[in-house]
């Protein structure tokens, strides 16, 4: 059957080459297809084609041809019998063009050298493939070196052959001219914005170090990236453990050292953890027993110091549970979880580490300036209240809704120590509680020895609680009634006393600042972490002491 049948089409893997469109393109003029080996007459030399192919279960039909671009002749020759340039063994063509900027001179262009040699490449997927490609080559005295040759089918093929080529145009990206008919590549193994024919295109060079055998290294290493999330986490946790101003911004601690010393402390306190997932759910649960997890149920996604990690985060930066999943890569439930249970587990940890100074250490890192006003001060004390989410019980929003601060609260008091330290946290109580209610019940007293000295501020009406203690209150004094006339008034040595102890009172409230850095703490709280609001307190205050000194010695 003659070649020239007008069905005939290419059927290697991404090229258009179709007997059809030779009427409509000029760049497939010259391009010849070529039948397969009958299996009668040469069935290894059939075979060797349909293995290049690389088609499974492929049989050739009447009309399959393979065209004259994927031989490296141009057509099968003694030497090269059978089709080797594909897509798959990334074969390029690299064409350098002389720039030009006239039509005319593009048009004028002329090959003089007829000498036509061919080179035959190696594999491109073997080692020299990197440095020696097939190429097509334009001179400054536009002479042409053409790789590849059109022909027909007859049974003989030269490997050798001079070709003159005479007038025609210059070659646009994937096309050449050959003996005065326009060749053009259809296919060409770069990306499609250079496969154009658009004459703007001025130097083309193509290069590459990469063999498919390195491309096959990467790609298996790009399988092994099969959960973008773990990668997210992973990225997410280095990013907050980069330098010590990310540790400060996102967990609230100094520096590294210091976050990586207090997670080797918690990571020594328990070797297992009982994930919360409901009242009594920890109770009676297998627990994982290898050396690095330890937890029922699934495999844990999270390493424990990402578990770490996640709930300082979210403690400082009070970040929804749906944000914290997405940084994460784990469920809602999960960050919840995670949360709740590791919470509590500080709190365990953390709670007996806020102690009660003893004077000798009082003494010891007392600052110079209280210690010049007041030497027996061992500790200031104020209330701070946190916005919480209105109650649905009448009851509830009655017990909680401050006066002070026109919103329903918890309320909480807090001692510090003349360095500034947390001395004393007390559990949280209703907004509408009395200050003197709460340093009675909250075990405050419990502390102060006889001879102690506590700093207040007018609020607290507890002297006589003090009293009995043996201790003394600092306050600033009440004005008085004028006698003169209307209004109250101080005296000149209770102004000067005010303002004293207002200098070294300002501490306390500066350590509630710091406090409230957790946004945990300084949002409105939301109905579900009620339940957590005095562990994340303690664990706050744990870690504010964890900053540097307040007051400078």
């Amino acid at each position: 059957m003659s070649s020239e049948t007008k069905s005939y089409f290419c059927v290697a893997e991404g090229c258009n080459s179709d007997e059809r469109k030779r009427g409509r393109y000029g760049y497939m003029k010259d391009v010849r297809f070529y039948p397969f080996p009958t299996q009668k007459r040469a069935p290894a030399l059939r075979k060797r084609w349909l293995d290049l192919l690389r088609r499974e279960n492929y049989e050739p039909k009447r009309n399959h041809r393979v065209c004259s671009l994927h031989f490296k002749e141009g057509r099968p020759t003694e030497n090269h019998p059978y089709p080797e340039l594909f897509a798959y063994n990334n074969f390029k063509e690299s064409l350098k063009m002389r720039s030009t900027t006239s039509i005319s001179k593009r048009e004028q262009c002329m090959v003089k050298d007829t000498q036509f040699d061919i080179s035959v490449p190696p594999r491109v997927d073997s080692p020299a493939a990197s440095e020696s490609v097939l190429q097509t080559q334009i001179n400054n005295d536009n002479s042409l070196f053409v790789a590849g040759v059109s022909g027909e089918l007859n049974g003989s093929w030269p490997v050798n052959q001079e070709i003159e080529v005479t007038d025609h145009e210059c070659p646009t990206v994937g096309s050449l001219s050959v003996t005065g008919t326009h060749v053009e590549m259809d296919h060409c193994y770069i990306s499609g914005s250079f496969c154009s024919n658009d004459m703007s295109t001025r130097d083309i060079g193509i290069q590459t170090t990469l063999t498919t055998a390195d491309i096959k290294v990467l790609e298996e290493k790009s399988t092994k990236l099969e959960d973008p999330e773990k990668l997210m986490r992973e990225l997410f946790v280095n990013k907050v453990v980069k330098d010590d101003k990310n540790v400060q911004m996102y967990t609230g601690l100094p520096s590294k050292t210091i976050l990586n010393g207090v997670y080797d402390i918690l990571e020594k306190a328990s070797p297992t953890l009982k994930y919360w997932s409901g009242q009594g759910s920890a109770a009676k649960k297998k627990y994982q027993k290898d050396s690095l997890n330890a937890k029922s149920g699934p495999k844990r996604k999270l390493s424990r110091f990402q578990e770490f990690v996640l709930t300082l985060v979210r403690l400082r930066l009070a970040l929804t549970t749906f944000v914290m999943a997405d940084l994460f890569g784990v469920s809602t439930s999960r960050v919840s979880q995670v949360f709740t249970t590791w919470i509590n587990f500080m709190f365990t940890i953390f709670k007996p580490l806020l102690k009660w100074p003893s004077r000798n250490v009082l003494k010891k890192f007392m600052p110079s300036s209280f210690r010049a006003k007041f030497p027996n001060v061992n500790c200031i004390i104020d209330c701070t209240e946190f916005f919480i989410k209105k109650p649905r019980n009448p009851t509830a929003q009655s017990q909680t809704f401050s006066s002070y601060k026109h919103h329903n609260t918890y309320k909480a008091l807090v001692g510090v120590s003349p360095s500034g330290a947390f001395s004393f946290i007390s559990n949280l109580w209703g907004g509408n509680v009395s200050d003197r209610y709460i340093t009675k019940e909250s075990g405050f007293l419990d502390n102060i020895q006889p001879g102690d000295e506590i700093m207040a501020d007018r609020g607290f009406l507890i002297r006589d609680l003090l009293l009995h203690r043996r201790a003394k209150l600092i306050i600033p004094p009440f004005t008085r009634k004028c006698s003169w006339g209307k209004g109250k008034y101080l005296s000149a040595s209770e102004i000067l006393r005010t303002r004293n102890i207002a200098k070294f009172r300002i501490h306390v409230e500066r350590a509630i600042g710091r406090l409230k850095t957790f946004h945990m703490l300084s949002n409105t709280m939301p109905t579900n972490l009620k339940p957590l609001a005095d562990q994340m307190l303690v664990i706050c205050a744990f870690l504010c002491n964890l900053q540097k000194p307040l007051v400078k010695k």
